[in-house]
Parts: structure tokens; C-alpha cells; sequence
């Protein structure tokens, strides 16, 4: 299978890629760099001896994202390329919410548009929150994720 692996330069993306290599998959990397190295996706060839397809994008861009799609036969996605850091996340929570929502919906907007039907959303960060008054929402997203509406969620 062709496999992107968004994040795949970072630690667990990269050990990712070296077990689905091992397994005979095709591995592409889409990865902006921001919490790796470029050096990693040479790490990966060197202990697999299998090239490695790597564009260095942020996956928020889905101009750049429809060229990896445009180019490859993606047969499923594992995507790693969320930012995780508890700290920096409260001094930036709109620059993780950004990169962690947009990323996620620019993927499965590719995924709808090539007819990619597998979907891995891995993420090793934490999410803890205390909500006095908890609400609830299912969100149901058209075609176009500009169009959303909103209806509570019966418990």
C-alpha cells in the first residue's frame, strides 16, 4: 500500500514509517519540519535500505497537499502532524487549534476528493480540560466544511 505518514520525520512518525517499510508499504512523508529534521528521513532509508518520498509542507496547505495527492496513489493515511506541547499550548491555543483542526479537515478533504477511504488519526498529546457545565454538540459537516451545522447531542 501507499501511505502517507503526515509527521512522519517526527519520533513517531518516523518509527512508523520504518515498520510500515519493513512491511513492504510504500511510505510517503508530508512534514513541515517544526518539530524535527530533515536528517531523520535519511535515518529511516539508511536502517530500512527503502527510499522514502518526502515533501517538506505544512499540511494546513491543501494546495500542497492535493500536489501529493495528484502525484501518488495514496491507499490510506496515518497522520502524525499535530502539535503537542502542553505549555506552548496554552501561550498559542489558537495556533494549535489551527494546526490541529485545519490540518485534520484539509486531509479528509483529500481523502473525500481521491476516494482514500483508510484514515489513521494518531495524536500522544494530552487533552485535559474542566468544564463546570458541560455541552455537547454533533457537528455534521456537509460537503464543503465551510457549511457546518450544529445540533445538540441527546445523551
Amino acid at each position: 500500500m501507499n501511505l502517507l505518514v503526515t509527521g512522519g520525520a517526527g519520533y513517531i512518525g518516523s518509527h512508523t514509517c520504518v515498520a510500515l517499510l519493513e512491511a513492504g508499504h510504500t511510505v510517503i512523508v508530508a512534514d513541515n519540519l517544526c518539530n524535527s529534521k530533515a536528517e531523520t528521513i535519511d535515518r529511516i532509508e539508511q536502517i530500512t535500505n527503502e527510499k522514502v518520498t518526502f515533501y517538506q509542507i505544512d499540511v494546513t496547505d491543501d494546495k500542497a497537499v492535493d500536489t501529493i495527492f495528484s502525484n501518488h496513489s495514496i491507499d490510506g493515511i496515518i497522520h502524525f502532524a499535530g502539535l503537542k506541547a502542553v505549555g506552548e499550548s496554552v501561550e498559542k491555543p489558537l495556533a494549535y487549534y489551527y494546526n490541529n483542526t485545519v490540518s485534520t479537515m484539509v486531509l479528509c478533504q483529500a481523502c473525500q476528493t481521491y476516494g482514500v477511504k483508510r484514515f489513521v488519526f494518531s495524536s500522544s498529546a494530552t487533552v485535559t480540560w474542566r468544564c463546570l457545565t458541560p455541552t455537547y454538540q454533533l457537528i455534521e459537516y456537509s460537503d464543503k466544511f465551510d457549511a457546518v451545522r450544529k445540533r445538540p447531542l441527546d445523551l
